[in-house]
């Protein structure tokens, strides 16, 4: 053998501790299953180029995104979502009620960027009336 070979060391790496910041997206606030099914059968919608904004008042505040096969293959789908889930983040501070949000990607997202995409989600709330304070 020619060239020099890698010698693997015993030890494990340890693994990075994830940080916790008020600003993340934590796993208890994304939707599942049926939870999805519900908000997008039952609850109210908005629309704009990039996406379907669906929406119910909720006791917590809990979000979800769906990207179809359509928009692109998995490197695409992944990336829209990651820019949706990032949207939500920055747009969840300014909601003055909980509720339940399900953005379902259009064609024509996969050209969305953070801000864009921020602004259109914080357009809609404002029509839809998210970021007033519920009446009691």
């Amino acid at each position: 053998m020619s060239g020099p070979v890698a010698k693997k060391r015993g030890g494990v790496k340890p693994k990075p501790v994830a940080a916790t910041s008020p600003n993340g997206f934590p796993h208890s606030e994304h939707l599942t299953g049926l939870e999805f099914l519900r908000v997008m059968a039952k609850g109210q919608k908005k629309s704009c180029a990039a996406f379907h904004l669906y929406f119910m008042p909720a006791p917590e505040f809990q979000a979800g995104v769906v990207v179809a096969r359509r928009l692109g293959g998995a490197v695409d789908r992944n990336r829209i979502k990651r820019v949706l889930r990032e949207a939500i983040r920055l747009t969840r501070s300014i909601l003055g009620q909980p509720c339940h949000l399900v953005l379902v990607a259009r064609p024509g997202a996969e050209r969305l960027d953070v801000e864009t995409a921020k602004g259109s989600l914080s357009e809609l709330c404002g029509s839809a009336r998210l970021l007033e304070p519920a009446r009691t």
